[in-house]
């Protein structure tokens, strides 16, 4: 064995170790479909320089559509560190200069500035979130979850159409 190779190993373990970590606390990649991404912002209603928070970004798609066609202030965490490169690299390739993505455990982030929450998690992280969402999010935020319903909250709105379902939630 060479040393590159052991090298190589070791970061391909370390790379695969913390996207599994991703998994386990309930925020997988999975694409979001552009126009189920523009139609939820429409449903929430998202004005320029409203600050949205993607959790679990992804690869920035929903932030790019949020700050390019609305205007609006963006701020995403990732927690899967080639998924949050790849949406480096597209934040960077499609002009968003602005976006704040952080490479942070959403969990562990204060979300009391956010006026829209934008998450297409697992039900494990949704209900998870669920006192998270009560205690930090001020009345009047709406949350906007993809596939997923908020356990225990009623949807203002829910939109079918697409290959899952968008709830609009508001605190």
């Amino acid at each position: 064995m060479t040393l590159s190779y052991i090298i190589s190993l070791v970061i391909f373990v370390i790379l695969a170790g913390l996207t599994f970590y991703s998994f386990f606390i309930g925020a997988p990649y999975f694409k979001t479909p552009k126009k189920a991404i523009k139609e939820a912002l429409k449903l929430a209603d998202l004005k320029p320089n409203q600050k949205l928070y993607d959790l679990g970004a992804g690869d920035g798609k929903a932030l790019i559509i949020a700050e390019k066609e609305f205007g609006a202030e963006v701020v995403g965490f990732e927690l899967a560190p080639i998924i949050y490169a790849v949406a480096r690299l597209n934040l960077f390739f499609h002009g968003i200069k602005k976006a704040q993505l952080y490479y942070k455990n959403f969990y562990k982030q204060d979300l009391s500035r956010a006026d829209i929450v934008f998450c297409f998690l697992s039900i494990h992280a949704m209900k998870r979130l669920k006192p998270k969402f009560e205690k930090e999010l001020r009345p009047g935020t709406k949350i906007i979850s993809y596939s997923f319903s908020l356990h225990g909250w009623t949807p203002k709105k829910v939109i079918e159409g697409y290959p899952g379902k968008i709830f609009l939630y508001e605190v």
